[in-house]
């Protein structure tokens, strides 16, 4: 286990709750129906011309629930401090300069607001009573309001075999949004 780092988010802008029970807001991103050109330093499908046929792969199949995942059940808008694996605001070991090879983790701490705290329990009851599809996201929701918020990522080697993968799963510690991400690269 590498040193551990603390860094505290407080540029955040809050999102209106207006906007957070909208489901149609859910679906796009923070910056609306716009596609980015460029994705993880480079073009994001070059030949695809299509403005409807981009938009479709990016918020339906690379990035579905965009919004969902990154203002309502994660915290994109909100201010909180994070601890875990230096440099802490790395996703993965493969974005470390130099690339990290391993686990890392990170914690999420929110502050305190009462606010939050009553409105949790309002919606996972109200989850919990109208829907049992609703458990899990207000689960995700609750869990947001009232704990920690844990994170952990792997980039190394595929087990018994010279293929690499990077994985991670929680609350991303730069974006403060909720992600699961598995993958197998062509090239470490």
């Amino acid at each position: 286990m590498g040193p551990v780092e603390t860094v505290k988010m407080t540029d955040r802008v809050a999102v209106p709750l207006s906007k957070k029970i909208n489901p149609l807001w859910w679906l796009q991103g923070p910056n609306g129906w716009d596609v980015p050109s460029m994705n993880n330093g480079e073009p994001y499908l070059p030949d695809v011309t299509n403005v409807w046929l981009r938009r479709f792969y990016w918020f339906i199949c690379r990035n579905p629930l965009m919004n969902f995942v990154g203002f309502v059940v994660g915290v994109e808008d909100k201010n909180y401090s994070v601890t875990g694996s230096s440099p802490v605001l790395r996703t993965t070991g493969r974005d470390c300069e130099p690339q990290q090879l391993g686990w890392r983790w990170a914690i999420t701490m929110l502050p305190f607001s009462p606010t939050a705290c009553m409105a949790t329990v309002l919606l996972t009851l109200a989850a919990w009573f109208l829907s049992a599809w609703m458990w899990w996201p207000a689960l995700c929701v609750a869990l947001r309001m009232l704990g920690p918020l844990p994170y952990i990522s792997y980039w190394g080697p595929l087990w018994r075999s010279s293929r690499y993968v990077e994985f991670y799963l929680g609350w991303r510690p730069a974006s403060g949004g909720f992600g699961l991400k598995f993958v197998v690269p062509q090239k470490p």
